[in-house]
């Protein structure tokens, strides 16, 4: 049996799937402490979990991100938010997430420190030269790599042109983010260690630990000409409700004679329904679908229903995907795949998190259609919707993804390669050279 260290950004999207990982772990035999805010605190010891809240400013309730950080309610765009989330919600964490682990590190007998993407108080466990355990990070969200023989914004291009292209989009992604980058470098100036080069969202956080895994399938991720040594692929985390399930009535009254379009806007930007709800719902009131709604566990009472809907505050997504049509969302890289595992093509219109690398993903994929907004008329998602309904080749498209990632499993994958590298490093436990995964 091996001493884990989970630790996770106590985000919805990021903590959800090491949960699950976590779990997992301890019912191979491992003991697992799980390293995330007080919010996941009875979800965590539910699953028998040992729980070691954040420290500090790490430990915030992320339904609560508008008052943590008040500059995130006056962004001008995308773009600025996208900074403001680099610095204030990512950057501003580092210190006592990292003074956290180096405490459990240091009290505990740690084998290894599994953690998602975002929690970046890794860095400076990883540049310090500090003897420490393992590193291995998850790809809890959509890649932001970049590469020549891809462009970000809008996918694979191998061709001359094309790779020329790729590289001045990266060039202009880059440039539009420098401001968080040199925050979040004189962040870790102000802890000793720093990045060679300086710190790059589209190149640190992936190629630092000794391990990334990319919790997603290959087939839906662009193609890698300068693939990172430390990189794998493991397939989607897909959640399933623990327990039993309350079926709503509704449910058993949905006989395929209408289409099914499931809405959403996931579980954090949904404190403003106008983006994609209210507009899905507008757009679609005068056409023979079924739409169904959840809030996400958002504002209910602020979405404007239709004849057509159905509104619930939460819905799991395997009690209404197994009957859906079309989803419409607001670009969740985990909820896109989780639709595609059930072959069930998407309209996606995002434009912040990663949520635009998601939908290029979409497009690229023709597993549906990326709206590029996160602000979609109501027309353009009813003129969205009716062509995936009408066009076989997105659900063809979408089932053979699906069964792409039917062939995956993810948990069992990740076990293996962690209790592989724990076994590793037990041959030699020194500790690790502090830039071990930068040098490969």
């Amino acid at each position: 049996m091996s001493n884990i260290l989970v630790a996770a950004a106590p985000l919805a999207g990021h903590a959800g799937p090491m949960l699950i990982i976590a779990e997992f772990l301890r019912k191979r035999g491992h003991d697992v402490l799980f390293n995330t805010s007080d919010l996941f605190r009875e979800r965590a010891e539910a699953c028998d979990l040992r729980f070691v809240p954040l420290m500090g400013n790490a430990n915030y309730d992320y339904h609560k991100l508008g008052d943590l950080i008040p500059e995130a309610k006056t962004a001008t765009s995308a773009i600025d938010l996208f900074n403001i989330y680099e610095k204030h919600m990512l950057g501003d964490r580092i210190p006592d997430q990292y003074r956290g682990v180096r405490q459990i590190i240091d009290e505990e007998s740690v084998d290894l420190l599994l953690t998602d993407v975002g929690f970046w108080g890794v860095f400076p466990l990883l540049l310090r030269g500090e003897l420490r355990p393992p590193v291995i990070s998850c790809g809890t969200t959509a890649p932001m790599w970049h590469d020549p023989s891809f462009s970000i914004l809008t996918g694979p291009d191998n061709t001359p042109e094309g790779r020329k292209r790729n590289v001045e989009h990266s060039r202009q992604w880059k440039e539009e983010r420098v401001a968080g980058n040199k925050y979040v470098d004189a962040v870790l100036e102000k802890l000793g260690p720093q990045v060679p080069g300086g710190f790059d969202v589209t190149d640190t956080m992936y190629r630092l630990p000794d391990l990334f895994l990319q919790l997603g399938a290959e087939e839906f991720e662009f193609p890698v000409s300068n693939r990172p040594t430390n990189l794998r692929f493991t397939g989607p985390i897909l959640p399933r409700t623990k327990g039993p399930i309350k079926v709503p009535e509704w449910l058993a009254k949905l006989d395929g004679s209408r289409p099914v379009v499931f809405v959403t806007q996931g579980t954090l930007a949904n404190y403003d329904f106008n983006q994609v709800v209210n507009p899905a719902l507008a757009g679609l009131a005068g056409e023979d679908v079924q739409v169904v709604v959840t809030a996400g566990g958002g504002p209910a009472n602020t979405i404007v229903a239709t004849e057509n809907a159905i509104v619930e505050s939460y819905l799991p997504y395997e009690l209404i995907l197994p009957e859906t049509s079309v989803f419409v969302t607001n670009g969740g890289y985990n909820g896109v795949q989780q639709a595609l595992s059930y072959g069930v093509p998407v309209v996606l219109a995002g434009a912040s998190e990663d949520k635009p690398q998601v939908g290029a993903r979409v497009n690229w994929s023709g597993a549906g259609i990326d709206l590029k907004t996160g602000t979609p008329t109501a027309e353009q998602i009813r003129d969205a919707v009716l062509l995936l309904l009408r066009d076989p080749g997105y659900r063809d498209r979408a089932k053979t993804l699906g069964a792409s990632i039917a062939k995956t499993n993810a948990l069992t994958t990740i076990a293996e390669i962690v209790e592989a590298t724990i076994a590793e490093d037990a041959v030699h436990k020194t500790g690790r050279p502090s830039m071990h995964a930068a040098q490969d």
